[in-house]
């Protein structure tokens, strides 16, 4: 059977029960991926947009557009009949209404465009009877599928036409990953030990990475470079609170959300028992039984990293004669099967490959080159990447140097498969997603 393709166009301007229209994007995209009818290929960048108004609108309807395409393979016969019902159900469950036409939408998702012939009924046009007239879906439609059959494309296409109409173009300040900002309290970190560990080194650094565009903090106070020596208990304790009661003063005045980065139980317990978390990062993949605990009664969100020992062995890795994602992808259904029958949501977890840990060089990157392969994890994905050892095989710079080598492994990303990027500093990844073309 030959493969059919499908673009969806999803936009959305209207913040619905403390979600803006980002976050409303990386919802629907979540949920079509969970859509067995369709395998998600790829998603556009961002794009921003004037809204589209009737005359005599109201000026409150007057928000800045978000949009962007995901394609996707049609699996099986699935008609464009069964697709509209699947993904104008998302709509009604993210709280979509009857509203009047061009009205703020808190989402709306479209089929485009197909890789069928033509099609028409009462209720669905294919392509899009509108497609070539609106900027802000032909664009990130030509993105993803740059052979796609449109018809004649109007002179604004071109990207050397700066103009575009209702003022599209691609976001400078939207993306689809939530960056994760790292923040290290050690001494002994593999490219930033030693740098914050006093109160004033760790709220400089905190507002930076802020102002940077990072949306959750991840605290550690223990190294797990390779060759790091463990921590007592009573150390990591005392450096995390320290750090958390500079993280309650900036609190006061930023909004964001705190990761707190510990495998070790009696940490995690005493720091919970204080502070708001909001998610748990335990690289070992909460094998522990008071880590599952916590995590099942805390209700927090969870980064769940493969990893096969801790601080990594560089003896010690996946199976090089198999497919490293195969492995993985295996590794994670254990993994969820686990933790849910033991009573944890699986919407808790976060599924991370853990980049460095348990792999060759050559696995890490051959992993980063095809996100695609997780096409069937449903759960949100973090990738963990910045500074690592892997980004050697093309630099000979130190660790603390390798923002710009970490920036061209992200500029290649396929960010359907990327829901978090955790990274040592903000700005470059964002220039790397910038150039995207």
């Amino acid at each position: 059977m030959r493969s059919r393709t499908v673009a969806l166009g999803i936009g959305s301007n209207l913040v619905h029960n403390f979600s803006s229209p980002v976050a409303n994007l990386r919802l629907a995209l979540r949920e079509i991926k969970k859509i067995s009818e369709l395998k998600v290929l790829k998603v556009s960048s961002i794009y921003e947009s004037d809204a589209q108004l009737p005359e005599g609108a109201s000026t409150e309807w007057n928000h800045k557009y978000l949009n962007a395409v995901v394609l996707c393979e049609i699996i099986g016969d699935t008609p464009a009949s069964k697709l509209l019902m699947l993904v104008k159900q998302i709509e009604k469950n993210m709280g979509r209404d009857a509203a009047k036409k061009w009205a703020p939408r808190v989402i709306d998702i479209d089929l485009l465009h197909w890789s069928d012939a033509d099609f028409k009924d009462e209720f669905l046009q294919i392509p899009h009877l509108h497609l070539i007239d609106r900027p802000f879906a032909l664009l990130p439609l030509l993105e993803v599928w740059p052979t796609a059959e449109v018809g004649k494309r109007p002179a604004w296409v071109e990207a050397w036409v700066q103009e575009k109409p209702f003022r599209t173009a691609k976001s400078h300040q939207h993306f689809w990953p939530q960056f994760v900002g790292i923040l290290n309290i050690t001494d002994d970190s593999f490219s930033d030990g030693g740098l914050f560990t006093n109160s004033e080194q760790i709220q400089k650094q905190l507002i930076l990475l802020l102002d940077s565009g990072a949306e959750v903090i991840d605290i550690g106070a223990e190294s797990t470079r390779p060759g790091a020596t463990a921590v007592t208990t009573e150390l990591e304790t005392s450096r995390l609170l320290s750090a958390f009661q500079v993280v309650e003063q900036v609190r006061e005045e930023r909004t964001f959300k705190v990761s707190l980065d510990s495998h070790n139980a009696k940490v995690a317990a005493r720091i919970m028992a204080k502070y708001q978390i909001d998610f748990l990062n335990d690289v070992t993949g909460f094998d522990n039984l008071m880590m599952q605990s916590l995590l099942k009664d805390s209700k927090a969100k969870a980064f769940v990293m493969h990893s096969l020992s801790i601080p990594p062995q560089g003896d010690l890795t996946l199976d090089s004669e198999l497919n490293p994602c195969s492995q993985l992808k295996k590794w994670w259904k254990m993994k969820v099967d686990q933790l849910v029958c033991l009573g944890i949501d699986a919407d808790q977890l976060i599924f991370d490959p853990g980049i460095g840990f348990g792999k060759t060089k050559l696995q890490s990157m051959y992993i980063l080159n095809n996100l695609s392969e997780f096409h069937s994890v449903t759960a949100e994905v973090m990738i963990g990447h910045s500074r690592k050892s892997f980004q050697t095989f093309f630099s000979d710079r130190p660790a603390a140097d390798r923002d710009l080598e970490t920036a061209l492994v992200t500029k290649d990303f396929n960010l359907a498969f990327i829901q978090y990027l955790r990274v040592h500093d903000i700005e470059t990844q964002k220039i790397a997603l910038r150039s995207l073309f």
